[in-house]
Formats: C-alpha cells, structure tokens, sequence
C-alpha cells in the first residue's frame, strides 16, 4: 500500500514538471521610433502619357541606426489638368499590370537595412513646379536590426520639379514613424489542467506525509 502511494505522488510531480516543460514560441514586438530627414533627387522616364517611372536616390540624416542612404524605384501619374500627382511602387494601381514592381530601400555603411513600398499623394503648382506630396513607405521586410521588420514611416515632402529631363529634381521629406522586429521568445503553454494537477499533487504530498508518520500495517 506505501508503495503505491510513493507512485503516485512521484507520478503526479513528474506531470506537473512536464507540464512546466511544455512551452511554445510567442512573439513579441521591439518597437523603433524613426524620425530623420531625407535629401533626394530623381529621374523620370514616360512609360504612358500620364505616367512615368521615376528612379530616385538621396542622403538621410538624424536616422540613429546606421540607416544614411535611400534608394527606389516607383511610379508616378500627373493630372495635367488639375496638378494632382500619385506616386506607388505597384505599377498595377495605375492599371499596368506587366510592369515589374518598385521598391524603397534604406540602408547604410552596416548590416541595417529596410525595404518598404511607397503610396503618396500630391499637388504640383504648375508656375513655380514647386510639388507637395504625403508620402506613406510601408515597411515589408529589414536586414541586421530590422529582420523580418513591418511599420510604416510618413513622409511630407517638397519637390523642386525640374523643366530640364537632363536635371533631376530634388527633394526635401520630414519622415517619422515606428518600426516594429518581432522577437521570438519561449512561453508556457496555458492550460487549464493546471490547477487540477497542482491539487493531485498537494493531495499526494500530505497523503504521503500522514503514512511517513503512521504506516499502515503490513498484513
């Protein structure tokens, strides 16, 4: 009879410890603030009689990440009528399916880098070809820090469009936003067999300690 007991009570220690085991990974979120300045010029080249693709490469200051250049390749549409201007990396948004894809990138000296896509809205005044423009770059993926990052940064620009297509046109964006690294980190798995178990335990542990001090006679 002491012997079964013992059994037990060692049984129901070893379940709750591998319950204590039984972990899965949960994800957790390290968010970055990004705040900086970004100094462009770009290029256009028609593709259609409103739209053009425009590749575009600049400077970034006051990003504390190591992050000191940009680079891309978007898509552009202007309303010759109304100045109205819309720039995207999805050629699709302006009906050219069969175009590749753009793509913005930030990087620098180091391993750090972000990739985003861009979706902004504008106006151009057609006497000074001074632009404004609103800017959203939605964060897909990063390197180094930035591995596997998503957020977005908001960008409110001003072009100096040139008249020139041999001179490019140069930009000045306030950029802020967040961004956001998911860590991968091992957390217990809830379940509610928890409270039943610790009981079974505590159950066995007091049975044990009664038979310690009055063992059963052996027939």
């Amino acid at each position: 009879m002491l012997r079964s007991y013992t059994s037990w009570f060692f049984l129901g220690v070893i379940t709750v410890l591998s319950f204590g085991s039984n972990t899965h990974k949960a994800v957790a979120q390290t968010t970055y603030p990004f705040n900086a300045t970004f100094n462009t010029s770009s290029t256009s080249v028609p593709v259609t009689a409103d739209v053009s693709g425009i590749t575009f490469s600049g400077e970034i200051t006051g990003s504390p990440y190591g992050l000191t250049q940009i680079s891309g390749f978007s898509y552009s549409q202007l309303d010759s009528t109304t100045g109205s201007l819309r720039f995207n990396t999805n050629p699709g948004t302006f009906g050219l399916q069969s175009l590749p894809q753009g793509e913005v990138m930030l990087f620098g000296s180091g391993s750090n880098r972000l990739i985003a896509t861009n979706n902004a809205t504008g106006v151009i005044d057609f006497q000074t070809l001074r632009a404004t423009t609103t800017n959203i770059f939605t964060i897909t993926n990063g390197e180094g820090l930035f591995k596997g990052a998503t957020g977005s940064l908001t960008l409110d620009e001003v072009f100096q469009i040139s008249s020139d297509p041999a001179v490019p046109t140069t930009g000045r964006s306030q950029v802020s936003g967040t961004i956001q690294v998911p860590l991968t980190q091992k957390v217990p798995e809830p379940n509610n067999i928890t409270p039943i178990l610790s009981m079974s335990v505590l159950g066995a542990a007091f049975l044990w300690r009664q038979l310690s001090k009055n063992p059963l006679p052996v027939k």
